[in-house]
């Protein structure tokens, strides 16, 4: 069976990064990405100077400001699909703190100096919702802020490999926030370290992050363009990261591996939207009351806000934000209607 289905993504590459969500609904249990946003929302910090980003899990105290943009990415897609303005005013709570705390704006050793790249790609996608030029602009300038440091991603790869760092996943982000910068030098050189998946620093399953750096580059590669490059690569990937999607567990049993899993999938789309939905539907079953997700004990914001993101690419009615090239139509993330039915989200049984 996975034999005919990398056949198939092999068709669906081949032609492009698109596809029909498929998986009818049911009864809803609730609605996953409102009970998410709410949450997110409602754990976004107010005290003084640090208006706008979240701790690193809810009962810690640690300014953790390198998760403002990943997490606040799930509030644009909460956005997106509900059209509530709340969740597009606290994602502009969250662009404010990025814009006076850190990076160009940095107001000292209180917060800290740079913007991480999810800060960079959340404030682009910021601008295309909102249409404020600005906020693009100073994603711009981040970047090269960056640049300063790493003036190539070999430099950010030798960086890692000195620290030991394996994670092809925060390469796979950066690669974004170059891509969406216009930066397609620096994108190139991060594309070719992540697109060679015989690197067993990075793709090596002993690895801590593997599945995070199987699909973050599947996501990445696919989505920033590469597909033709690396086509035999992402067809590996593609075939590592089914290898490790369980039915009853996700991808061994973490909220974050299966969010980032789903979005790899919905990028790629065709096909793979099959095991998207699949772990989609896993992500809503394992919802908390609350609203969020736990991860081994703790519920970290930003994974709630990852866990937005992906469900947004296959639950609600607008796709994901990142993974597809401009110009190229969107795939509805909407059930398609039999007969004269309705069309459904996906939904929770």
């Amino acid at each position: 069976m996975k034999r005919i289905i990398i056949v198939v993504l092999l068709v669906t590459l081949a032609i492009t990064i698109t596809g029909q969500m498929a998986l009818a609904g049911g009864k809803a249990r609730r609605p996953a990405i409102i009970e998410g946003a709410d949450r997110v929302v409602e754990l976004q910090r107010t005290d003084f100077e640090w208006e706008g980003t979240w701790y690193w899990y809810v009962g810690s105290t640690y300014n953790a400001t390198n998760l403002t943009g990943v997490t606040a990415l799930g509030l644009l897609e909460a956005y997106r699909d509900t059209k509530d303005t709340a969740y597009l005013d606290a994602a502009i709570n969250a662009a404010d703190f990025i814009q006076i705390h850190l990076g160009a704006g940095a107001t000292g050793t209180k917060h800290y100096p740079r913007t991480t790249a999810p800060d960079i790609v959340f404030l682009h996608y910021l601008s295309e919702i909102t249409g404020d030029i600005s906020y693009a602009d100073r994603a711009v300038l981040e970047w090269n802020n960056i640049k300063s440091t790493y003036p190539t991603a070999s430099d950010l790869d030798t960086l890692f490999r000195a620290l030991q760092r394996r994670s092809a996943w925060d390469m796979a982000f950066f690669l974004e926030a170059a891509y969406l910068s216009g930066d397609m030098i620096w994108a190139d050189d991060a594309a070719a370290i992540i697109g060679d998946i015989t690197d067993e620093f990075y793709y090596g399953d002993d690895t801590w992050w593997y599945a995070l750096n199987v699909a973050g580059s599947i996501r990445a590669l696919a989505g920033c363009g590469y597909s033709s490059t690396y086509y035999s690569e992402l067809v590996s990937l593609l075939g590592s990261l089914m290898s490790l999607v369980d039915d009853e567990s996700g991808v061994g049993g973490y909220i974050q591996d299966t969010a980032y899993a789903v979005l790899a999938f919905s990028t790629v789309g065709g096909a793979a939207n099959k095991y998207g939905n699949e772990l989609a539907r896993w992500l809503a079953n394992n919802q908390e009351p609350s609203g969020g997700w736990m991860e081994v004990g703790n519920e970290y914001p930003e994974v709630n806000g990852e866990s937005l993101r992906a469900l947004a690419s296959t639950i609600g009615n607008n796709n994901t934000l990142d993974g597809f090239e401009p110009g190229i139509p969107i795939n509805s993330s909407w059930v398609k209607a039999a007969g004269s039915q309705s069309a459904l989200p996906i939904i929770v049984p």
